[in-house]
């Protein structure tokens, strides 16, 4: 191997060392800052300059300099501190953390093949030279804190004023695999080399039999013989088949199980940083605080990683600058003067959560609200809904602009990354009197186990993970266009969006109102929101992919996917759909309104009293409003002055009888299309043949009279 290709490699390997070396010294140096026992402390500055050690020697293998100098000047502060010469205080330990900044950045450059020379690191230097020509100050063991206030933190929007270190994401996209984990993924991935050879052969046998067939049809021999020898072959390639089927099925999802368990990572990585951050903040604010970590050994997959972790620094960001107090206000209000912030995560079957609380003075509904009205922001009915308006762009509660908080930018930024990550954020006041957060989130973006429905004729898809429940409502229960947008459910009342008619979509195209439709519940318990739906498919597993960066506004969809028969499904935000009927007061469509038929009125005709109420009990029964005339110029008459929608005439009357009538109606333009049946006693066809010669519709003999029949001929007429 050439001299080139070598250096390169051990280059590379140096700049991943780098990377992991630093993010070890920051925990360390936070670690060594946050403990008084004495023990302890040493055992972490010893730790320290091995570290530093290891790294210089490193450097020097590679001949980065920089970095062989920074860490020198590393070894010489940390050996005083070891040695005990004197206490660690603030000022160690940020020229210290300043050095690792220096180390981070200097890894970075090397990955961009950037060149790393000496006047990236001369800050750094500068702090460590300073410390050392300083001297000790204070006893053994004593940190000093920040007595800055946060007024001096203040700043206009064009002044200068200290700017706490943020980086944008600790992970570099690489993921780590055990060696066991990788021996594990060859392993099945021999297996499945050996299945492809078997199908290989499988394949063979297919063509043999084929050869044979062929010459079957040519064949002077016994066709029997070898048709029995055919049959018992293709039984065997059919078992064969099938069996090699069930094994790469088989052999596919342990593989693909593998390879999902090998793109996860702990979430503990996601929250490198946040107490370097924490500290860092405090310093410009001059507010104390410490970070407590809970369920970091929780597994996730790394897209979900850097996203997550944006999220978090802005979370601490926020609580930082609006939640925690000064130490003197907490002191006032009976609280410790440090703060205490807890990001604890939590597995929920397929899903995972993340609480980020404080104990700081948690959210002021009424200054959220006068935020969100400047802005034109609709006001909620209920509180849960009036702290979302939070994570609205430029709504903000801070009274002064700082470089913590007055810009209105952050929370938002929390909001969309989660929901692009087909996540959801739950806002609230904590029982402690703090803000908290509730992020819930897939373990994988790869795919997920999705819920297909039917909405305005197309095909959609939810994540089961945010459904709560499905169900059947009566569609007398839901409310009219204008009515308020809510339902009464099991659990009390909840707000209720029809998707079809929210989306724009066709009505359902039914020729009657169902009694009942089915209702998706999604987002939290005592936060439910139900979507009517159409009808419901059935739930899949479906490989997800993004809808791209021109329909990132659509903050109701968060993916699409291509189901089994080729159509594509859209994969709704719960989200993005629960704020969506919070917005909508009024329901906005009459589709599960049951409007009764409109009466229809009958004009019964026949100089017969019992004929007359006879046709008359048996339409009224029907729905039918029915008028009576004893012949025709009274039924004539009464069309003039009042109208019908059917006539229902006998033949044969005294003056009028119905063939005049029908000749009447079909002569006038105001009723030439009105529905005429003819009812007699002359059974016979050239009696049919007169009424429909003068334009009647039916004729029904009152012979062998049925009440059905004339029922559905009257239909037929409407």
């Amino acid at each position: 191997m050439a001299k080139d290709q070598i250096d390169r490699q051990l280059l590379e390997l140096f700049t991943r060392e780098m990377q992991e070396r630093a993010r070890e010294l920051e925990h360390l140096l936070l670690s060594l800052e946050g403990t008084q026992e004495t023990r302890v402390r040493r055992s972490i500055m010893e730790r320290l300059l091995r570290i530093a050690h290891s790294l210089k020697g490193a450097a020097g293998l590679v001949e980065v300099r920089p970095v062989e100098l920074i860490c020198h000047k590393m070894e010489d502060v940390l050996t005083l501190l070891v040695g005990g010469k004197y206490g660690v205080q603030k000022e160690d330990l940020d020229a210290l953390l300043a050095a690792v900044d220096a180390i981070g950045d200097a890894a970075r450059r090397l990955d961009e093949d950037t060149r790393v020379d000496a006047l990236s690191i001369e800050p750094a230097l500068r702090k460590i030279d300073a410390r050392l020509k300083t001297g000790p100050r204070g006893g053994e063991g004593e940190v000093a804190g920040s007595q800055a206030s946060e007024d001096e933190a203040e700043t206009s929007q064009t002044g200068p004023a200290y700017a706490p270190r943020i980086r944008s994401t600790d992970l570099d996209g690489s993921t780590r695999i055990s060696g066991e984990r990788l021996d594990t993924l060859l392993y099945r991935s021999g297996e499945l080399v050996a299945a492809k050879s078997r199908l290989a052969s499988k394949a063979a046998e297919v063509a043999s039999l084929r050869e044979r067939l062929r010459h079957l049809r040519f064949s002077r021999q016994s066709r029997v013989d070898t048709s029995e020898s055919l049959e018992g072959d293709l039984r065997e390639l059919a078992s064969g088949l099938a069996e090699d089927a069930w094994l790469i099925g088989s052999l596919v999802d342990t593989l693909d199980h593998e390879i999902r368990r090998s793109r996860m990572q702990r979430l503990s990585e996601a929250c490198q940083g946040l107490p370097r951050l924490v500290r860092d903040l405090g310093a410009a604010s001059g507010k104390m605080a410490e970070l407590h970590i809970t369920g970091g050994e929780i597994e996730i997959d790394r897209s979900l990683a850097a996203g997550l972790q944006d999220c978090l620094r802005h979370l601490i960001r926020n609580a930082m600058g609006h939640g925690i107090e000064t130490p003197e206000a907490r002191s006032a209000a009976g609280k410790p003067e440090k703060g205490r912030i807890t990001i604890s995560a939590a597995l929920y079957g397929d899903r995972f959560q993340v609480h980020v609380e404080d104990d700081g003075r948690g959210f002021d509904v009424a200054s959220v609200m006068a935020a969100a009205r400047k802005l034109g922001l609709p006001e909620p009915a209920d509180e849960r809904h009036r702290l979302r308006q939070a994570l609205e762009p430029g709504v903000s509660t801070s009274a002064k602009l700082t470089k913590l908080s007055g810009r209105g930018v952050g929370l938002d930024i929390v909001r969309d990354t989660i929901e692009a990550l087909r996540g959801s954020v739950e806002v609230m006041n904590a029982p402690s009197g703090g803000a908290a957060f509730t992020l819930t989130l897939p373990l994988t973006l790869a795919t997920v186990r999705a819920l297909e429905v039917i909405a305005g004729g197309q095909v959609f898809a939810f994540d089961t993970a945010s459904i709560r429940r499905v169900g059947r409502v009566r569609t007398g229960n839901l409310p009219a266009a204008g009515q308020r947008s809510t339902l009464n459910a099991e659990n009390g009342e909840v707000r209720i969006l029809d998707l079809a008619s929210w989306l724009q979509l066709p009505a359902m195209g039914e020729p009657e109102v169902p009694e009942h439709c089915p209702v998706v519940f999604v987002g939290p318990a005592g936060g439910e929101t139900a979507i009517i739906v159409d009808r419901i498919l059935g739930e899949e597993e479906l490989l997800v992919r993004p809808l791209g960066p021109r329909l990132t506004n659509l903050r109701h969809y968060s993916g699409a996917t291509v189901l089994a028969d080729g159509r594509i499904a859209l994969l709704l935000s719960a989200s993005g759909l629960i704020e969506a009927a919070a917005s909508e007061e009024r329901f906005g469509t009459n589709a599960y309104v049951s409007h009764p038929p409109p009466v229809r009125k009958i004009l019964v005709v026949d100089d017969s009293p019992s004929v007359r109420m006879l046709q008359k009990l048996i339409l009224e029964a029907a729905g039918y409003t029915v008028i009576l005339a004893a012949d025709g110029s009274e039924a004539w008459k009464y069309l003039q002055e009042q109208g019908a929608d059917v006539v229902v005439a006998d033949v044969d009357m005294p003056g009028m009888d119905g063939l005049a009538l029908t000749g009447v109606i079909r002569g006038s333009r105001k009723f030439a299309g009105l529905p005429v049946v003819l009812v007699t006693g002359r059974d016979t066809a050239e009696e049919k043949a007169r009424g429909l010669q003068v334009g009647a519709d039916a004729y029904i003999a009152k012979s062998g009279f049925d009440q059905q029949h004339f029922l559905e001929t009257v239909r037929q007429m409407i």
